[in-house]
């Protein structure tokens, strides 16, 4: 592997805003991390069902393995942001900084799968989610990435409920 650029932002748990040109893992020794994930991994669960598993042991009330093409995204759902929620413009997180509908669309068409949480409301589904994402990338998958959303009645809770 050799050092690309810096990114200037934590893309993902282990990248810490760096960009890396690496080898496909076939053509390489397996590394420590990678021994770690095959230990983890020993029970020889297939991948998916290792990753159910893994969710649940989070936290995770339940997890289920979808196909990406069934992940519907709307227009009505950023206006309904736009004109109603309180982190409108708040952070990167919120629109208008977030990707778009249309970026968002784009993206999950180069996923075949996804993975869909239920679980406790707060930051802790988001860590949950953040932590399984690094668990998928250290098994092989290196498009992993989590996504959250925040509920429709954010901000008329007493507390910052986070993303759920």
């Amino acid at each position: 592997m050799e050092l690309v650029a810096e990114t200037g932002f934590n893309s993902s748990p282990k990248t810490k805003g760096v960009l890396i040109r690496a080898i496909k893992p076939d053509s390489i020794s397996v590394n420590q991390k990678e021994q770690k994930s095959l230990e983890r991994n020993e029970n020889k669960l297939q991948p998916g069902e290792y990753l159910l598993k893994k969710a649940t042991e989070l936290g995770a009330k339940r997890a289920k393995i979808i196909d990406a093409d069934t992940i519907v995204v709307e227009k009505w759902v950023r206006w309904k942001c736009r004109y109603g929620c309180p982190m409108y413009e708040k952070d990167p997180y919120h629109p208008p900084q977030a990707p778009d509908v249309k970026d968002t669309k784009e993206m999950l068409r180069e996923y075949k799968t996804a993975i869909l949480l239920n679980g406790p409301d707060g930051k802790k589904i988001t860590e949950i989610a953040v932590q399984l994402e690094g668990e998928a990338y250290h098994m092989g998958y290196y498009k992993a990435f989590a996504m959250t959303a925040l509920p429709s009645d954010f901000g008329k809770r007493e507390s910052n409920p986070g993303a759920t």
